[in-house]
């Protein structure tokens, strides 16, 4: 869970409701927007056609409420690492519609600045003002208890607009930075993944259920139903938000009883087991490190445990391929919910060279992208450090910028 950042009184900084600085939208979709979005912790308002290859919207959108670019909206469930929901602007698209059970509000640029405002969301700062807010007892399918009007009347602590301005070019372009470097990952993994498919394309290989590259010992399958309550003594398990990134943190990972954990044994992974998610974000394909040996999963994920006839590594980079992400995107297109059963899962068409030496030589490949790729992402997560610190001192007027400064 992120710190919370405290309150200083500050020199020209006031105290301003969000009401004062903002007014709801409660536009109804009226023009038959189609493009329905929700909101993504790491990439804000985001169409769920685009992200996600399908609607979970109702065919009926004329109750969902109509954002333009740079509205804001809150989405109330909560989350590992967002404990208080998400406040997200869009900034992707002229136009979208996003489910009634959001709050969404426009800032008045005479009152704040709308990118600074996002920045404050951002930061969490206003967490423990919005779960003090959220009446206890009655938290209800993952969503908090948050009224409209004690939303409106949270407290932002803010200095004039024209510093709110410079504070929040200085963290925009961080997020600049951000970007640069993982437009950089991206372009690099994908090359990396068109180099492995160019040395199968040139050798023999078949292309086999994935049922036969498992362990006949380990079947298929996915764990916990009901993981019941939350007890932090437990048994930790992965769900498909702790499969967000590019490894599993075991510090995020919640825990369930050791008798629930216990009847669900078959499932619990061992180091070199692959997770697999079915559903959400399907087709996220992540390794099973040592530290994470006896942990169990949850219905949205699956447990793959790679044959011993197949090369070490070669059956991650396998279901990593384009030909098998294109069999998981396909088995999903159309649907109203992202997720597949585990037959589909099982039935799925592995690209397997004849030769080992071919597999290895491409695990070799891939073996090299990914330690240039942990380089990389070490960037990625040094300059999100930085932000997180800039914000800390920046939004709280801990350090303060001069209106003058130039950069």
């Amino acid at each position: 869970m992120r710190e919370q950042m405290a309150f200083s009184e500050v020199d020209g900084w006031t105290r301003r409701s969000l009401g004062s600085i903002s007014s709801r939208v409660v536009q109804r979709n009226g023009v038959n927007n189609r493009n329905v979005l929700t909101i993504s912790a790491r990439y804000g308002l985001v169409s769920q056609e685009q992200f996600f290859n399908r609607q979970v919207a109702s065919v009926d959108l004329s109750q969902y409420f109509l954002l333009g670019r740079g509205d804001f909206a809150y989405n109330k469930s909560y989350s590992v690492g967002y404990p208080a929901g998400v406040v997200r602007r869009l900034d992707l698209y002229d136009a979208g519609v996003v489910s009634p059970l959001y709050i969404c509000f426009r800032v008045d640029p005479e009152f704040a600045d709308p990118a600074f405002v996002s920045h404050y969301f951002e930061s969490g700062i206003l967490n423990d003002a919005i779960l003090s807010i959220a009446k206890e007892g009655v938290r209800n399918h993952g969503l908090l208890n948050v009224k409209v009007g004690d939303f409106f009347s949270l407290d932002l602590h803010l200095p004039e607009v024209d510093e709110q301005r410079d504070i929040a070019e200085i963290l925009d372009s961080v997020d600049r930075r951000i970007l640069n470097a993982q437009s950089v990952l991206v372009k690099h993994r994908s090359a990396a993944a068109e180099l492995a498919s160019d040395v199968l394309s040139q050798v023999a290989h078949r292309d086999i259920p994935l049922r036969e590259c498992v362990r006949p010992d380990v079947p298929i399958g996915y764990g916990i139903v009901q993981a019941g309550p939350h007890v932090e003594d437990g048994v930790p398990y992965i769900r498909t938000g702790d499969m967000a990134g590019d490894q599993i943190d075991p510090s995020l990972l919640l825990r369930t009883t050791p008798e629930i954990s216990e009847s669900y044994a078959r499932t619990r992974v061992v180091a070199g087991d692959l997770v697999v998610t079915i559903r959400a974000t399907v087709g996220k394909v992540l390794p099973i490190p040592s530290e994470l040996e006896g942990v169990n999963l949850t219905r949205g994920t699956a447990r793959v445990a790679p044959s011993n006839g197949l090369a070490p590594g070669y059956l991650l980079w396998a279901l990593r391929s384009r030909k098998a992400q294109a069999q998981f995107a396909s088995a999903v297109k159309g649907t109203t919910f992202s997720e597949i059963t585990l037959d589909q899962l099982r039935d799925l068409l592995v690209p397997v060279p004849d030769q080992r030496i071919h597999q290895e030589e491409i695990v070799r490949l891939m073996d090299a992208s990914t330690r240039r790729s942990a380089a990389e992402q070490a960037v990625i997560l040094k300059l999100q450090a930085l932000k997180r610190a800039l914000m800390d001192d920046l939004l709280t007027g801990r350090v303060r910028v001069p209106v003058s400064a130039k950069r």
